[in-house]
C-alpha cells in the first residue's frame, strides 16, 4: 500500500501537463498515489489527463470538478480529500507546469524519514528543496533558485516566515500530522505553501534538501509569479514600483492579516515567544515608524537579504501609523 499522496492541481495547463505527468511516471521511487483535481479548465487539460490515465501504470485518482476554487483552495480540497484515506503518511504538492527530476520523490522521502527518526512522526514535519529555473522549453535559466534569488534555506523560523515565504510548495513533502494541523486554510492566508510553512516553522520541525529536485518552469502565467534573478535590474524594477504605487504596502498588509489569522487559529498551541512574534508583526500596522524599527530588531522580523530589509524600512516610513489593510 502506497503511503505518499501527490496532490496535483491543474487549470488550463494543456501546454505543459503531459511533461509533468511523464516526469511523475518516471520517478525512481514509484510507491505513491497521484490525486488530481482540475479547477474547471476551459481547455483540454482534463481530457489530456484522462487519456494519460488510461495508458499509465500509475495509481491516479481524478477528483470531480464542480466549480473553480483557485489554486490555494484547490490544494486545500486535494489535501482534505487525501487525508480521508488513512493510508497516507506523507503528502507532496505538485504544480502542472513543472518537471520533476526522477529522484525527487525518493530524495524527499529519505530526508523526511531522517527527520522523523530524529524527532517523531507525531510531530509536524516538513522537508523542502531547491529548484532549477527553466524557461517554457526547459532551457536552464538558473541551477539554483536559492542562489539566484538570495534565499537562505536555513532561515526558516517563524520571524522570517512572518515577513517572507522562502519555500516553494512544489518542493515540499510533509507528514500527516502537519497536514491535519494545517487545515483549514483560512480565507486570509496568502497561499497554501506559505500557510503550511508557517505551521511547520511555529509548531513542528522542518529541514531542507540542499539540491534542486524540479525544473521550475517560468512562462509568464505562473500562479505564484515569476522567479527573476535577484540582481540590479530586479532591484531597480522593484524600487520603481515602490515609488510609484502601493504594491509593497499591499504585500506587507497581506502578511499582517495572515499573521492575525494564524494567531487566531493557533493561539492555544503557540509558545509565549512565538505569540510575541506574531503580535509584534500585527502591531506594525498601528505603531509609529520608530516603534516599527524597534519591533523589527527585537523580534528579528527580517527578510532574507540586506537590500530587502532596506526596502522594508522604506515600507515602514511610507506606511502611515494606525493604518490597516
Amino acid at each position: 500500500m502506497n503511503t505518499i499522496a501527490i496532490l496535483l492541481s491543474t487549470y488550463n495547463g494543456e501546454k505543459y501537463i503531459i511533461d509533468q505527468l511523464r516526469s511523475l511516471e518516471d520517478q525512481s521511487y514509484p510507491y505513491f498515489d497521484l490525486h488530481i483535481r482540475d479547477d474547471a479548465s476551459s481547455d483540454s487539460t482534463l481530457q489530456l489527463i484522462e487519456n494519460f490515465k488510461s495508458e499509465s501504470n500509475m495509481n491516479i485518482t481524478i477528483l470531480p470538478t464542480k466549480n473553480n476554487l483557485g489554486a490555494k483552495n484547490n490544494f486545500e480540497f486535494l489535501l482534505k480529500n487525501s487525508l480521508q484515506a488513512k493510508q497516507y503518511d506523507y503528502f507532496m504538492f505538485c504544480d502542472q507546469d513543472d518537471v520533476w527530476f526522477d529522484d525527487k520523490v525518493l530524495r524527499s522521502y529519505e530526508k523526511i524519514q531522517q527527520l522523523e527518526n530524529e524527532f517523531s512522526s507525531m510531530q509536524p514535519l516538513l522537508i523542502y528543496t531547491d529548484l532549477q529555473v527553466v524557461d517554457e522549453t526547459l532551457n536552464i535559466l538558473g541551477d539554483s533558485l536559492w542562489n539566484d534569488f538570495h534565499l537562505d534555506p536555513k532561515k526558516n523560523s517563524l520571524n522570517y516566515f512572518a515577513m517572507q515565504c522562502n519555500i516553494t510548495g512544489c518542493t515540499m513533502i510533509f507528514n500527516r500530522k502537519l497536514a491535519e494541523l494545517s487545515l483549514p486554510f483560512p480565507e486570509k492566508s496568502i497561499m497554501h505553501d506559505y500557510w503550511v510553512g508557517m505551521v511547520a516553522s511555529s509548531l513542528g520541525q522542518m529541514d531542507y534538501l540542499n539540491q534542486s529536485t524540479i525544473a521550475y518552469r517560468q512562462h509568464g502565467n505562473n500562479v505564484s509569479g515569476g522567479a527573476d534573478k535577484f540582481n540590479l535590474k530586479y532591484i531597480l524594477h522593484k524600487a520603481s514600483k515602490f515609488f510609484n504605487n502601493d504594491e509593497y504596502y499591499e504585500v506587507l498588509g497581506r502578511q499582517i492579516i495572515q499573521s492575525e489569522s494564524f494567531l487566531l487559529q493557533y493561539k492555544n498551541y503557540l509558545t509565549p515567544e512565538k505569540t510575541d512574534i506574531l503580535e509584534a508583526m500585527i502591531s506594525l500596522q498601528s505603531v509609529s515608524f520608530f516603534k516599527r524599527i524597534t519591533l523589527m530588531k527585537k523580534y528579528q522580523l527580517y527578510k532574507q537579504s540586506t537590500i530587502r530589509n532596506i526596502g522594508m524600512i522604506l515600507w515602514f516610513m511610507k506606511m502611515p501609523s494606525g493604518s490597516k489593510k
